[in-house]
């Protein structure tokens, strides 16, 4: 069973970096005004869903193996602090959960991709707009930060998770507002451009996602409904 597992999360670890590296190629493509970056985004997003099909179905046969196995396993007889960390039930589940915000946030970073590729926002725009620019770098770094906790299987960057999404998100209602009576933009280039913010504010929103679910398989606290993110961090920290 022990292999089963190891492959479940050895696709997992594929399919963060995918997303990753979407997010890497989409800013290249709106840094360098490069429509054939963003194809190959799209392109790409087929290996995403080949990675989230497999894992589901792995993810489905884990936890039928899982509960079969747990006495076998030992996991009745275990302290529970151990449990959290050994329980392949626990892994399963929220494998379950990762494996659905990546697949959703190569979508969103996808739509994006399609937005831009349509070639009808004026060039440079983002490049002359700082507010478009940081937004971008601001979901590249919340991408990242949740893959690398996947792939270091760690919490520690909670917290300044939940920091650089409340940036993020006063970034996209920040560039909302300016644009939406932009008189340089019609409205089929204002359409295009609203998808790209909202599919961003999305994208970084399932990396929070990630986050979460990290939080609750490595000290079982389910804090996706608390409101203070100190207590939040303190309460990782202390776990």
């Amino acid at each position: 069973m022990a292999s089963k597992f190891d492959y479940l999360r050895k696709n997992l670890y594929a399919m963060a970096e995918l997303c990753l590296e979407q997010i890497l190629i989409l800013d290249d493509a709106i840094e360098q005004e490069n429509p054939d970056l963003a194809k190959q985004v799209i392109e790409r997003d087929d290996l995403i869903d080949s990675l989230e099909k497999q894992n589901d179905n792995l993810s489905q046969n884990a936890i039928l193996e899982a509960v079969a196995n747990r006495n076998l396993l030992g996991m009745d007889q275990i302290d529970g602090e151990v449990v959290l960390k050994r329980d392949p039930l626990r892994f399963a589940l929220s494998s379950i959960r990762i494996n659905r915000s990546l697949e959703r946030m190569g979508d969103q970073i996808v739509n994006c991709a399609t937005c831009y590729r349509r070639g009808l926002l004026p060039k440079g725009f983002f490049r002359q707009e700082e507010i478009l620019d940081k937004m971008l770098s601001r979901v590249v770094t919340l991408v990242g930060m949740a893959v690398e906790s996947l792939v270091e299987e760690k919490n520690r960057f909670y917290g300044s998770v939940h920091t650089v999404e409340e940036e993020l998100n006063n970034l996209c209602h920040a560039a909302f507002l300016k644009f939406v009576l932009d008189p340089r933009l019609d409205k089929n280039q204002f359409a295009d451009l609203y998808r790209i913010i909202l599919g961003i504010e999305r994208a970084g929103d399932y990396a929070v996602n990630i986050a979460e679910e990290l939080v609750r398989l490595n000290t079982g606290m389910d804090i996706r409904h608390l409101s203070d993110p100190v207590q939040v961090t303190e309460k990782t920290k202390a776990s």
